[in-house]
C-alpha cells in the first residue's frame, strides 16, 4: 500500500511516530509555511520534527527539537545581546547549518531533506511540499507577523484577523511530492492545525488539484476533540478564515479532498452533520505509548478499507 501522509506540527508527529512503529515505509509531505530565516540560518521546523520523529531522536516531551539536546550556543547568543525567543538546541543547530550551507551550494530543499533523512537513517521519505518560498503570515491586532513570531515570540496571544500564505502564487510542488500523490493508494491528513499546518500544503499549485483528482482513499484524522483543538491556536485561526473550529468546520474546510474522517468518541454527535463522506468514531488522542500505536492501527485499517469505513478491531 502506497501511503502518503500530509503533516505539520506536533499533532502530526504523534501520528507519524505511531505509523513508523506499524508501517515500514510511507511518504510524508511536510508543511513549509513555518520555515523562516533566523540567526542567519534557514530553519524548517515541521520538516525537521517529521525527520527527527521518524529517526527516533525527537524530543517527544517538548514536541520539537532533539531529545537530550543542550542549549549552550543559544545561551551564548543571548550574552551577546541577541534575541533568543526561537529555541534551537546545539545538535539541532547542526541541522540548520547543514541545510543553509547546502542551499548556498544550489541544492533544493527537497534534495537536502533527502540527504538529512539518509544520514539519520530514516526509512520513510520526507518531502517538503515545495522547494519554493512559502511562508504563513498572521494578520493580528499588532500587525502582520510571521507564524513563528505569532506562535513562539508572542505565544499565540495576539488577536487573529486573517491568515496569508505568502508565495503561494508562484510555489510549485516539490517533484517527489507530486509523484507520491499521483501514485498513492491512500492519503492521510494528519491531525494538525488545519490553517497553519495543512492548508499551506494545499495552497501549493498542483497539490490540491492532485488530491482532488486522486483515486486513492483519502482519510482525515480530526485534530479537534470535544469541539476544540487538542492544543495550539487552531480555534483563533479557523474563526479568522470564517470556519468553525470543530470537526464539522474541518469537514467544510477540506470538502472535496477526502472520503473518510476519523473523529473522537466525544464528538460522535457531529457525525450526522458531516455529509457525503464516511465518518468513523474512534480514539484520536495519542499519547507517547500504547494509545499512539493503537490509534495508528486504527488509521491504517480505515485507510485500507475499500468500501465504506467500518469500525476497526484495534489491537491492544
Amino acid at each position: 500500500m502506497k501511503l502518503v501522509a500530509l503533516a505539520g506540527g506536533t499533532g502530526s508527529a504523534k501520528l507519524l511516530r505511531g505509523l513508523n512503529a506499524v508501517s515500514p515505509k510511507f511518504t510524508v509531505i511536510s508543511n513549509v509555511g513555518d520555515n523562516f530565516w533566523r540567526y542567519g540560518l534557514y530553519i524548517a521546523p515541521d520538516v525537521d520534527i517529521a525527520v527527527y520523529t521518524l529517526a527516533g531522536i525527537a524530543d517527544d516531551q517538548r514536541g520539537w527539537g532533539l531529545k537530550d539536546d543542550t542549549f549552550n550556543a543559544l545561551g551564548a547568543l543571548g550574552k551577546l545581546g541577541e534575541e533568543t525567543w526561537f529555541n534551537l538546541g546545539d545538535r539541532d543547530l547542526a541541522t540548520q547549518i547543514f541545510r543553509t550551507e547546502q542551499l548556498a551550494k544550489g541544492k533544493r530543499l527537497g534534495e537536502i531533506t533527502a540527504m538529512i533523512c539518509a544520514r539519520l537513517g530514516v526509512k520513510q521519505r520526507v518531502v517538503p511540499c515545495t522547494d519554493d518560498r512559502l511562508e504563513t503570515y498572521i494578520a493580528t491586532n499588532l500587525g502582520s507577523m510571521h507564524l513563528q513570531e505569532f506562535w513562539v515570540k508572542n505565544r499565540g496571544e495576539p488577536e487573529v484577523a486573517g491568515v496569508e500564505y505568502r508565495g503561494e502564487e508562484g510555489a510549485r510542488p516539490e517533484r517527489n511530492a507530486l509523484e507520491a500523490l499521483e501514485t498513492a493508494d491512500r492519503i492521510v491528513f494528519c491531525p494538525a492545525n488545519p490553517v497553519s499546518s495543512l492548508m499551506p500544503i494545499l495552497a501549493v499549485d498542483g497539490i490540491r488539484r492532485s488530491i482532488e483528482r486522486s483515486r486513492a482513499r483519502r482519510v482525515v484524522v480530526s485534530p479537534f476533540v470535544g469541539g476544540a483543538p487538542v492544543s495550539g491556536p487552531a480555534s483563533k485561526m479557523m474563526k479568522a478564515i470564517g470556519a468553525e473550529p470543530t470537526t464539522v468546520g474541518l469537514a467544510g474546510l477540506y470538502r472535496g479532498l477526502f472520503d473518510c474522517m476519523i473523529i473522537d468518541r466525544v464528538d460522535r454527535g457531529d457525525a450526522k452533520e458531516i455529509e457525503g463522506v464516511d465518518v468513523v468514531v474512534g480514539s484520536t488522542l495519542m499519547s507517547r505509548r500504547g494509545p499512539a500505536r493503537r490509534g495508528c492501527y486504527e488509521v491504517l485499517r480505515i485507510a485500507a478499507t475499500g468500501g465504506r469505513c467500518q469500525a476497526p478491531k484495534v489491537p491492544v
